[in-house]
């Protein structure tokens, strides 16, 4: 049996012809998936219930607080995959069904996202470049409505002068335009604070920014992939150069993501079965759509953690 994600082989037939071995498709484990997502499922509510100011061990009968949270975060990691999930069938490519990653507390997200696995390979670039796109367009689409809600629920008030710990959330682009349409103006020594569906769309917001970023297998990785074949890993080891400093200057997660994308330089890249056929006019416009978000989305310094003195 050869190993799953290669070519078919193929053997000899009666009178010399070559038969195609048959591929055998793996069935879903269900099981694994549905545990999966269910464990993930608790670990968002209890995330949840954190950023609504409540301790879950003591206030285990308010779960409900942490839905709006758990609901608007699995929807955008749910639809980022089914994405890719939707788009690989369309395109005949072998893929599992999405694998949530539930982490509880103290982690404040409640999750490390999710993700797919590819299980035969794309049959040209432009598969591989609008599988890539997918996921990250398809999170954003769902993204930007809960931002936008999160703004017009969300109240302004003035920086309390003492007392207390605070997280200070970066505003990409995209929040600044959305705060600037439906808040106006910030007054000076006032803070905007939003709902628990805010953070979890801001984190959706920063999941699809990272996983645009041009290395390796993530998502952006195999979009310029697909643009440039082998020459986009000279890219890559400049964005990777790029986090090391950003991680100096910015914010020490960067540090992190520099070694992350060094590591998957140094997996092999994606690889396709068809590698001549061109892109056509509209996976250039997808690509294209891709690095918007990206632009839109993109934090240098994504969260910090202030105090006030009392």
């Amino acid at each position: 049996m050869r190993p799953s994600g290669l070519p078919s082989t193929e053997h000899s037939g009666p009178g010399g012809w070559e038969v195609p071995t048959p591929r055998i498709r793996r069935r879903p484990n269900y099981h694994t998936h549905t545990v999966l997502f269910l464990m993930t499922v608790v670990t968002t509510v209890v995330a949840g219930m954190v950023w609504e100011g409540l301790n879950p061990l003591q206030h285990m009968g308010q779960f409900y607080r942490g839905l709006p949270y758990a609901f608007t975060l699995l929807t955008i990691l749910f639809c980022h995959e089914m994405g890719h999930y939707l788009t690989a069938r369309h395109y005949g490519i072998d893929v599992t069904l999405p694998y949530f990653i539930p982490v509880p507390p103290p982690f404040p997200i409640g999750t490390l996202g999710a993700f797919i696995r590819m299980q035969s390979l794309p049959h040209n670039r432009r598969a591989l470049l609008q599988v890539g796109a997918a996921g990250p367009i398809a999170g954003f689409c769902i993204a930007l409505p809960a931002a936008i809600y999160a703004y017009a629920t969300a109240t302004v008030a003035p920086i309390p002068a003492s007392g207390g710990i605070y997280y200070e959330f970066a505003e990409p682009l995209l929040l600044q335009l959305i705060s600037h349409a439906v808040l106006g103006p910030i007054p000076q020594g006032s803070a905007i604070q939003i709902s628990s569906v805010g953070i979890a769309a801001w984190f959706g917001l920063l999941v699809t920014m990272l996983n645009l970023l041009p290395v390796g297998q993530l998502d952006g990785g195999h979009i310029v992939y697909a643009l440039f074949g082998r020459r986009a890993r000279y890219l890559s080891w400049t964005v990777v150069g790029a986090l090391v400093i950003m991680g100096g200057v910015f914010h020490p997660m960067w540090f992190m993501w520099a070694v992350i994308g060094m590591v998957l330089l140094r997996l092999r890249p994606p690889a396709i079965l068809d590698h001549y056929t061109p892109l056509d006019r509209r996976s250039l416009m997808i690509a294209l759509i891709a690095l918007v978000i990206f632009v839109l989305c993109f934090m240098p310094s994504p969260i910090s953690v202030g105090g006030l003195e009392g």
